[in-house]
């Protein structure tokens, strides 16, 4: 790695997939990523295999393959102990993102010079409303989860990583476990903590000014209407339970999650449809990623396969990406176990 300076714009890439693949979304994200840094360092918390290796030389300057310890902030931890702090606190910026969104979209250097214009020391693309009462952790309940960026992607300017509220707090990671307890003492605590040091932030899309609230309770982010499931307008979870009303209410907002596809599939049409008809995205990123998904779940051979079989995910797949990427096989039974 080379000297950085005060000019320089540095990535820390977090990256896991449970079947040891980098999907072609990946890499088409880190391409457009790309261009607007200096230095992007890709954390893999799962295997990467050399094919993969060779499609992301272009596109990163350095690969880091780990154990999936701590999930993606025990990823960017080790990022930033392996670039090396003296050297980190030299760049003008350092970003923070994770492989679970499809995008960008729209044109990520004007959103990036659009947010960097408003003038925060750190920023991101969604905010939470502060919500109490609301089970957290794997520990228990917890009274209180403040507003804070959600941690998909994050930007931190100079004086932001220089402090030592900032880089305390990285020391002070650990490799839990259970990924509520990373949500739980990390994602929701950053925000709170540089606002105590004196930091400012802000966001792409500010829930808590755009809903005109700044607190609610659980009852207030119950299911409105079940028959249909839809979600109250405040609930926490917007980026995945409501992706198309946010890419239609937020202009040029550049993400899709993939949960909001993975946990109600009945989604993609509508977002698949917003794509063709807005974006310039290559739809069939997502496409493919669909279908190697459900592929490699059929593959498993584990206890829910055939559910998986008759589940609507799967016949979305399949109608969506045609027969030939689903071979047809017979599931065998599994083996006894049974001890000598």
């Amino acid at each position: 790695m080379t000297e950085a300076n005060d000019s320089t714009r540095v990535m820390f890439y977090a990256h896991f997939n449970k079947f040891g693949r980098v999907d072609d979304y990946v890499v088409y994200q880190l391409e457009q990523m790309r261009r607007l840094f200096d230095k992007v360092v890709m954390i893999s918390n799962s295997p990467v295999c050399e094919a993969d290796e060779k499609r992301l030389a272009g596109v990163t300057d350095k690969l880091i393959q780990r154990k999936n310890l701590g999930y993606d902030f025990a990823a960017w931890r080790d990022g930033m102990d392996d670039f090396g702090w003296d050297t980190l606190v030299k760049c003008e910026q350092l970003t923070l993102m994770n492989d679970t969104c499809f995008g960008p979209l729209f044109d990520f250097g004007a959103i990036f010079d659009q947010m960097q214009s408003r003038g925060a020391d750190f920023w991101g693309m969604t905010t939470n409303i502060a919500l109490t009462d609301v089970l957290l952790d794997s520990r228990g309940r917890v009274t209180f989860a403040p507003t804070h960026l959600q941690s998909y992607f994050m930007t931190f300017n100079q004086n932001v990583v220089q402090s030592e509220a900032f880089r305390h707090f990285w020391a002070s990671i650990e490799d839990f476990a259970d990924v509520l307890d990373v949500i739980t003492n990390y994602e929701i605590r950053l925000t709170e903590l540089l606002a105590e040091n004196g930091f400012t932030y802000d966001s792409f899309f500010d829930a808590p000014g755009f809903w005109g609230m700044t607190q609610l309770d659980k009852t207030q982010v119950d299911i409105s209407a079940q028959s249909t499931g839809d979600m109250a307008k405040y609930n926490p979870g917007y980026t995945c339970c409501r992706p198309l009303w946010l890419l239609e209410t937020v202009d040029t907002y550049p993400f899709i999650k993939t949960k909001a596809i993975r946990v109600v599939p009945a989604q993609w049409p509508g977002l698949r449809e917003f794509i063709i008809k807005h974006t310039d995205y290559p739809v069939q990123l997502i496409d493919t990623y669909i279908g190697a998904r459900y592929f490699d779940l059929w593959k498993e051979k584990d206890d829910d396969v055939e559910f998986l079989l008759h589940t609507r995910a799967y016949r979305l797949g399949r109608a969506l990406l045609g027969p030939l990427r689903f071979v047809k096989r017979t599931v065998a039974p599994r083996p006894s176990h049974t001890g000598s």
